[in-house]
């Protein structure tokens, strides 16, 4: 079960600097179950942490992780959240 009235991932707060390390594997932000995009007024996409509730700032996504870090689970249960 969801949370009812949650807010939309465009109206959560960035992510501050200090939540995310920098990670030279493919443990990062782009390959975790928690990873969203969503799209900002001007018809932009911004990446954001479902975990946290915050938007991640451009490109730290791709090079950044945090402690939740948590492996995709499609290939290992066969369940895709954006084809739902």
């Amino acid at each position: 079960m969801g949370i009812v009235n949650a807010p939309p991932p465009s109206a959560w707060p960035p992510m501050g600097s200090g939540q995310l390390r920098p990670s030279r594997s493919l443990m990062v932000c782009l390959t975790c179950q928690h990873f969203q995009h969503t799209l900002a007024e001007a018809g932009v996409t911004q990446p954001a942490c479902a975990h946290h509730q915050q938007r991640i700032p451009q490109g730290a996504h791709l090079t950044h992780r945090c402690h939740q870090w948590m492996q995709r689970l499609e290939k290992q249960i066969g369940w895709c959240p954006e084809g739902a």
